[in-house]
This record gives C-alpha cells, structure tokens and sequence, in this order.
C-alpha cells in the first residue's frame, strides 16, 4: 500500500499511523506532509528508526517550501514520474 501523507507533522497521531503501515508499504510525504522530512524531526526520524518501510518525499513540494536542503538524508526524495511509477506500484492509497 502506498501512504500518502499531505499533512504537517503536527497533525498526525503517529502511533496511530505505526499501527497501520505495513513493511512493504511505501510511504510518501508531499504538500505540507514534506514539514515531516527536515532531518532532526523526531515524528518521522524515530518512525524510520523503527521500521524498514521506505520513505519518499516530493521534490517540487520541498522546493516550493524552500526546505529541500533541510530534508533527512535518510529519505529518498522522487520527482513526478516516480510518484506516477509508485501509484501504479501500489494499486492500493491512502491519504493521511
């Protein structure tokens, strides 16, 4: 499953959104859910410490924040043609 979190990091119940995600589901942070990827972050630093699942951040939504060099070294940021590859990857989303 492909999650997709557009929300700001203070908006999400991370123990609930722990409970939920497989470790073969994607994970990916776009709109203000990219907040969640500057490094030292502790809602998804301790999450990735935890788990094997993979996490993605959108590109262009870090660089229109202006925090794209801010961004964890631990996530993979991905252009549009990759988050096209992901949503077919994984026929099944969710929005968080």
């Amino acid at each position: 499953m492909l999650h997709l979190i557009m929300s700001p990091p203070t908006m999400l119940d991370m123990a609930h959104l722990e409970r939920l995600i497989g470790e073969k589901d994607d994970v990916l942070l776009l709109q203000d859910g990219v907040y969640g990827g500057i490094a030292g972050n502790l809602t998804f630093s301790s999450f990735l410490a935890k788990r094997k699942t993979s996490l993605y951040l959108l590109k262009a939504d870090s660089e229109a924040r202006g925090i794209t060099a801010l961004i964890d070294d631990n996530i993979t940021i991905i252009d549009y043609q990759q988050f096209v590859a992901m949503t077919v990857k994984h026929s099944k989303q969710i929005t968080w």
